[in-house]
């Protein structure tokens, strides 16, 4: 008996898919089509695909009501796309910083200030399984890059095929100050 429920404990936890899901260390703060963007990049670990990825992302900020009183106030930010068919590689995940963005006007003191975090919650369609996986990461203001973006993975072959390289998927690199985004160094 003791070995029937030792084996069956030992399968139930083994058997439960894990998502398998990383987040790069740093979000990104640059330009992006010439507007300032927050940047996520999302990358599956698996050999499969991971279907109908959902993602949401929450900015958590310190705020004072009216009455004065001092409170975490949640708020989702919209994201360009927060669906994405297929996760088989990498997915970077994008909010404009326009007017009306919670983001819009802010700096890197000022996100301190307010103890800005950003949580991701990702939910996924394990291919194989069929089951549903579910993934988070949490960013505070520090881990924000600012004047940068995610490192190109993709590079092209002398044959005309595209390389991947996941070495640099937690890799940012600098981008070009303009007048209305001022930074230009991570």
């Amino acid at each position: 008996f003791l070995l029937a429920v030792t084996t069956g404990l030992v399968f139930a936890k083994f058997s439960i898919p894990r998502a398998r899901v990383q987040f790069a260390r740093h979000p990104t703060i640059g330009p992006y089509d010439g507007v300032p963007t927050l940047q996520f990049r999302i990358g599956n670990e698996r050999a499969s695909r991971l279907l109908e990825a959902v993602i949401r992302v929450v900015l958590i900020r310190t705020e004072k009501t009216k009455e004065g009183v001092t409170l975490y106030r949640m708020y989702d930010l919209k994201l360009e796309r927060e669906r994405s068919p297929a996760l088989s590689r990498s997915w970077t995940v994008l909010h404009k910083i326009e007017p009306g963005s919670l983001l819009h006007g802010a700096n890197p003191e000022s996100l301190v200030r307010d103890e800005v975090e950003l949580i991701l919650t990702l939910s996924v369609t394990d291919e194989l399984s069929a089951q549903m996986l579910y993934a988070q990461a949490r960013y505070d203001a520090k881990d924000i890059r600012w004047g940068a973006r995610h490192a190109d993975m993709l590079s092209e072959r002398p044959d005309g095929r595209l390389r991947l390289d996941m070495t640099r998927f937690h890799d940012v690199v600098p981008t070009r100050p303009t007048d209305e985004f001022p930074y230009g160094t991570i």
